[in-house]
């Protein structure tokens, strides 16, 4: 199985709702504080792996250029679809974690959401 993190970087860029909010794993290298840009970043921060499943935790952060913005992007659009990756096999279920307001070190609006899939293993 692929890295869990390609997994939802993929779902995410597959929705056409998201098209203004590339997802990856890195910081795109153009965007700073005077120029903040649109974005999702999706990082593994931990977890756990089990002989028949994997509980990888993920942090899922949008990043644009208001508070607002990525408070609404995040809610309206992110959360939701996070929400549908049982819709793809084999995950099982998916756990919402917590929802926050988290600005990035240099002050650019960031939302991060963190959520726990429950992620089938066949060996």
């Amino acid at each position: 199985m692929e890295p869990i993190e390609k997994t939802v970087i993929d779902w995410l860029n597959a929705d056409p709702d998201l098209t203004d909010w590339p997802a990856s794993m890195d910081v795109p290298a153009d965007s700073s504080a005077a120029r903040p840009s649109r974005f999702i970043t999706v990082e593994r921060t931990g977890g756990t792996e089990e002989p028949f499943r994997s509980l990888p935790l993920l942090a899922v952060q949008v990043w644009g250029e208001s508070s607002w913005i990525v408070a609404e992007t995040a809610s309206r659009l992110v959360l939701p679809r996070l929400k549908r990756l049982v819709e793809l096999d084999p995950v099982a279920r998916v756990d919402v974690i917590g929802v926050s307001h988290f600005p990035a070190a240099d002050g650019r609006p960031r939302y991060q959401i963190i959520i726990q899939p429950i992620i089938q293993v066949f060996d």
